[in-house]
Parts: structure tokens; sequence; C-alpha cells
């Protein structure tokens, strides 16, 4: 099996990016169709978040999401190969690239929160290309397909260390070097590794971790997303991080937290994983998922 997943990834990676978003999109609307799993629960996250929505919008966002999913799997491979100069004549807009690089050339740190929204891919590789910067990576079952994928990762400069003890630590020394962290902020944490607090309006288990990172130095943190435009292009969109992320309250540093995460997520909806369970421990034990797999809502 991780030699299959190898040929694959190699097969994408000479593959026009183009060509990679149209498959990906077609294998997006097949699994709209048939992966019943996915269906129900970009639908439920979606009812659960936009209440007063209609249901023809939510199927229509549900659809392009798992869309933009399958863009995202198979745009990685070709992104990957790509030289910094080539990953930079595909930004749309690089006068925000810059903007962010000013701040972290005055040596303080900086952190780059890129949710599962766009192309979190290439926005890794773009600031990995222009910055000392160390993420967090958790390899796949299957060993060669892992080593495959943190070696292709790292072409552009980006350093991977596993998701432990050991690698928090290297990111907290990463920071006191004022080198860059990127981190994922969305990802539901193992628990007690985060606390509740609200997205859409909604009670979310929220990982701690990257408030408990910044609190003491205060480096910068931007969250950032890229925008996956037609032709194969980006648009790279920036918030900074309020200043109530770096609160010692772990309550409130994390409804900061998810306010920028939501603030991107509303400029591109339809381009968010809504197919990941995102809320799935719930403060009463319900399970919105397990609810919606008999609803009529889950129907195509």
């Amino acid at each position: 099996m991780g030699s299959t997943a190898v040929l694959l990834l190699r097969l994408f990676s000479r593959l026009p990016l183009s060509f990679n978003h149209w498959v990906g999109r077609c294998l997006g609307a097949l699994v709209w169709r048939f992966g019943k799993r996915e269906r129900q629960v970009a639908l439920a996250n979606l009812q659960f978040c936009f209440p007063d929505s209609d249901r023809e919008w939510r199927q229509r966002i549900a659809r392009q999401s798992i869309m933009s999913m399958g863009e995202a799997m198979l745009e990685a491979p070709r992104l990957w190969h790509l030289s910094s100069e080539q990953l930079m004549r595909r930004l749309e807009n690089p006068d925000v690239l810059e903007e962010i690089l000013a701040v972290y050339r005055q040596g303080k740190g900086l952190v780059i929160a890129s949710p599962h929204l766009g192309s979190w891919e290439y926005a890794g590789l773009l600031f990995a290309a222009h910055t000392a910067m160390i993420s967090l990576f958790r390899p796949p079952k299957h060993e060669r397909a892992g080593d495959y994928i943190k070696k292709a990762r790292q072409r552009t400069g980006g350093v991977l260390v596993p998701t432990d003890g050991s690698g928090i630590r290297a990111l907290s020394r990463a920071l006191i070097r004022g080198d860059c962290m990127g981190m994922l902020p969305d990802q539901e944490p193992s628990r007690g590794n985060g606390v509740y607090a609200d997205f859409f309006g909604r009670p979310a288990y929220t990982m701690f971790l990257l408030p408990r990172l910044v609190q003491k130095r205060r480096p910068p943190v931007f969250f950032v997303f890229s925008e996956r435009l037609a032709g194969g292009r980006f648009r790279l969109h920036s918030l900074r991080a309020e200043e109530a992320l770096y609160s010692a309250d772990p309550a409130t540093a994390c409804a900061a937290l998810n306010r920028s995460v939501e603030t991107l997520i509303r400029l591109r909806i339809d381009q968010y994983n809504w197919n990941y369970k995102r809320f799935l421990a719930q403060p009463d034990g319900s399970d919105i998922y397990k609810q919606g797999n008999d609803s009529p809502e889950s129907e195509v």
C-alpha cells in the first residue's frame, strides 16, 4: 500500500497543477455522490454552524467544499516539487507576503497559523521558502509514504518535527531564536489539551498549544490562508492575531484564535474542510454527527 501511494504521489508531482485541480474536483464530485460519511459530516457541520441557512445553500457549499478538498489532496504532490521561484510566480498578491516578511525580519519570531482552508500546503511551502520555518508533522501509517511526504514538504527549506514533546520543545526553541513556526490551528486536540470556545457560535474543543507557545515571548502571529484561484494561481489572505490570543486565560486566548480562523473562513466558506468532525467533542456529550445520520438533511 505504501509503495502504491508513493507511485501515485510521484505521478501527480509530474502533472500540470491545473490538471491536478481538475482531477481533484472530479474526485470530490464522486466523493460527494457516493461518500455517504463525508457528505453527512459536511452537511451536519454546516447545519450546526449556519442553522438559519436554507438546505439548498448547505448542499451547494458542502459539495463545493468536498471538491475543494479533492483539489487540496491532488495539488500537494505538484506543489511539493515546485521551486521557490515557481511558487512565487503563482502568487497573485506578493505584497501581502512581503508585509508579513517585513515583520519577520524584525527578529521577534513569527507564527503562521494556516487553517484547513484553501491551499494550506501552498501557504506552508511559500513561507518555508522565505523564513527559517518549523512545523509539526504526523506521518501517515505507511512509513514509506510518510518518508516521501516529509522529504517533499521540506524541499523549500522547512523543518518538520514530530507531534510529541520533543517536537513542541523544538517549536519553542525556534521562537526563542526568532524563527518562524507554522501551525494548523483548527484541529480538535486530544482530551486535556484544549478548552471549549465558540466557533461559528457553537462550542468547539480548541487547542491551547498555540496560545501557550506565544504567551511568554509574544511573537507576532498571523492567521493566513491561500485562496485557490483559476489557472493554478493563489491569493494570500492574512489577519494579525488579536491581543487576546496572548492572554494567560486559555478560554480567552482560544476564543480569539477561533474568531480569527472564522474570519478567514467567511472569505471563502466553500474552500474550508467541512467534512472534518470539528465539533465531535461537545460539552453535553451529544454527537451532532450521529444525530444527522438519519436526517433528510444528509440525503442528496
